[in-house]
């Protein structure tokens, strides 16, 4: 079979109740090989350009690192979000407003915020969130979400990864997660406004 591309994001996402954060915790820190633990918070600012082309600017606001990324993804299927063409790029040392300057200029316009809470644990194979979101008006929804490792994600067939995939959903059944629970829509998809 056929290897997947670099710069594949393999993901499935699940949508989950408030209460089930300290059990996913619990569950995934007993697993063997867990290569990092990070908690990381902050802004997710969408522009869009069309129905499905957006970009996004991620900044980490809980700590003294800075980091921000300026995100662009593309779908492969209509048909769900777990397999998509992903460029990130990094700029820390970028200004908000000519980050926002420069995605004006090549057509987008602004369209939605959230912010973010993750809890992010990252393994040979895969990366692990819990994560929170709060949209524009206060309401909150609770996320889990299962990706495949970037960096070798090139090097597997697209069954390998979804073996990846599969081998969490085990790991995470006691919380609920499962194959039917597979969310089709991407965050971009839940909380964009109409153009």
């Amino acid at each position: 079979m056929e290897k997947l591309e670099k710069f594949t994001e393999f993901e499935t996402k699940y949508k989950v109740e408030s209460d089930t954060q300290y059990p996913f915790k619990d569950l995934v820190e007993k697993l063997p090989e867990l290569k990092e633990f990070v908690y990381v918070e902050g802004p997710d600012i969408y522009w869009t350009k069309g129905a499905d082309n957006f970009q996004r600017y991620r900044k980490a606001t809980n700590d003294s690192s800075g980091k921000a990324w300026l995100t662009n993804k593309f779908k492969t299927s209509d048909a769900n979000n777990n397999q998509r063409l992903e460029h990130n790029i990094r700029v820390d040392k970028t200004p908000f407003e000519e980050v926002r300057s420069f995605v004006e200029s090549m057509g987008y316009k602004y369209n939605f915020e959230i912010h973010k809470a993750c809890h992010i644990y990252k393994f040979k194979d895969a990366t692990l969130v819990y994560y929170s979101v709060r949209d524009e008006r206060g309401a909150r929804n609770f996320f889990v979400e299962i990706e495949v490792d970037e960096a070798t994600i090139h090097k597997l067939t697209e069954e390998e990864a979804w073996d990846v995939i599969k081998k969490y959903e085990k790991v995470l059944e006691p919380i609920g997660i499962s194959p039917q629970k597979r969310m089709r829509k991407s965050l971009f998809e839940m909380y964009r406004r109409e153009v």
